[in-house]
């Protein structure tokens, strides 16, 4: 009989969560502006430093994924990463905010802070992660845990919108170096963050080994990086998910990346955009807290596809009808639910993938396709800078030009129309291919047990 985990581990297993949010948004925030305002390397320069570590932070996915599974370290082989991975990638991490030698030398001293930071972070990222489906098989303690990890990420996300740039600016300023400002400022967002990874890591100390045994104790096969790779192919919930979270996250970072030019050339208030962003971070907390009873009551799969469709349709209704500022914004943070809920959704549909992947396949790569769900972040953040440019070279755009009429529809286009057709294709994805319920996990479950008992 499976043991239950306790209630203080659902409570604050997303506390890692809240302390890389406030880590990881210095550089989703503010990487370009510290390259080319802080560190004084030119336009160029930084566009090639962008697009080298933009390259390596996608390889860096799987290849987190074949580590964290080849890898079984002493305090439990997803457990360690928590203890050892984040003061490794804080060093580098730091590397990548410094202001270090002459501008060629600057770029290369934080081309490898990032390369190196990100390949760690991923790594011990998907391995709390992963905690999720390896710490226990019961569903509603799944969906908990992901709704609480959605709740902190929204938490760790607001309190880092009102902090940061104060802060930065605050250190900056005392210091006399204002590149000072965002070394110092990393440095502090990532001691928060190696203290909300330890948290986790002394809470389940029970729980090293969760996941990587078999009833009868036999320790797990080692999977070749073919056999990993396979585990996709033949996982058509795991395709739909993957490709419906793509289309989820990049019509996300379209309307962030439209957001300024919608607000200022289309309803002409550009100071709200502030109360804009952060009340969306709240809305996405909100959409946290009401997903576990939901998910509970109808089900993953409908909560997703009932939510995706809700927040299409909101982005519908502010493409087709006119509106001034507090029109949009109120029916983009009732809309954004709809991106919320499924936020927190994530790991537990994920979770359920690694059932069917080993209900189909016998074998467990638990490790690897969790670590996938960086995937679609990482996809969706290198489209979504040509989908932008061709949005804006299409309706003519020139800074600080008068709107026009062709201006205007082609902003709209680019902040509704284009992220609902995104979305709705991500969405057909997932009705067509996530075919996971309730009632198919238990049974999937209970086969997997009976052939280890068989074996």
């Amino acid at each position: 009989m499976e043991r239950k985990l306790k209630k203080s581990i659902i409570n604050f297993y997303g506390v890692p969560s809240f302390g890389f949010q406030l880590f990881v948004n210095v550089e989703i925030y503010y990487f370009a502006a510290f390259l080319t305002d802080y560190a004084k390397i030119s336009a160029a320069l930084a566009g090639t430093v962008l697009m080298i570590t933009s390259i390596f932070d996608l390889i860096w996915v799987p290849t987190a994924g074949v580590i964290l599974e080849k890898t079984n370290l002493k305090w439990g082989k997803y457990r360690s990463w928590l203890l050892v991975g984040p003061p490794f990638a804080v060093l580098f991490y730091i590397l990548q905010f410094s202001k270090i030698g002459s501008a060629g030398v600057n770029a290369v001293i934080i081309s490898i802070g990032f390369i190196v930071s990100h390949l760690i972070w991923n790594i011990f990222y998907a391995a709390h992660i992963t905690m999720n489906s390896s710490m226990t098989e019961v569903r509603e303690e799944r969906i908990a845990m992901a709704s609480n990890r959605g709740m902190f990420n929204s938490l760790g996300t607001i309190c880092f919108s009102l902090l940061s740039m104060p802060l930065i600016l605050m250190i900056g300023k005392a210091i006399g170096n204002p590149a000072g400002g965002y070394t110092i400022t990393v440095a502090i967002a990532g001691i928060l963050m190696i203290g909300c990874y330890y948290i986790l890591f002394f809470m389940t100390k029970d729980y090293a080994n969760a996941g990587v045994s078999t009833q009868t104790g036999k320790a797990e096969e080692k999977m070749s990086i073919g056999e990993m790779l396979k585990q996709i192919v033949v996982n058509p919930p795991l395709i739909g998910l993957l490709l419906g979270e793509l289309g989820r996250y990049l019509g996300r970072f379209v309307i962030f990346g439209m957001a300024f030019y919608y607000f200022k050339y289309v309803v002409n208030n550009l100071a709200v955009v502030t109360v804009f962003f952060t009340g969306l971070s709240i809305v996405c907390l909100f959409g946290a807290v009401i997903t576990n009873p939901l998910a509970k009551k109808i089900g993953e799969r409908n909560t997703y596809i009932v939510s995706l469709v809700i927040f299409i349709v909101g982005l519908l209704i502010v493409w087709a009808l006119p509106m001034n500022y507090m029109s949009f914004i109120a029916i983009m943070f009732i809309a954004y639910l709809g991106y919320g809920i499924p936020d927190a959704l994530g790991v537990a549909m994920y979770s359920s993938t690694v059932e069917y992947g080993e209900w189909k396949t016998g074998k467990n790569a638990r490790g690897f396709i969790m670590s996938l769900i960086s995937f679609p972040i990482k996809i969706a953040i290198f489209l979504r800078s040509v989908i932008i440019t061709a949005v804006l070279v299409g309706a003519g755009y020139v800074a600080n030009m008068q709107p026009t009429a062709q201006l205007i529809s082609g902003i709209k286009n680019g902040m509704a129309l284009i992220p609902a057709i995104i979305m709705i294709v991500g969405l057909i994805f997932i009705v067509l291919l996530y075919k996971i319920t309730p009632e198919s996990l238990e049974k999937m479950q209970e086969e997997i047990k009976a052939r280890k008992v068989e074996n």
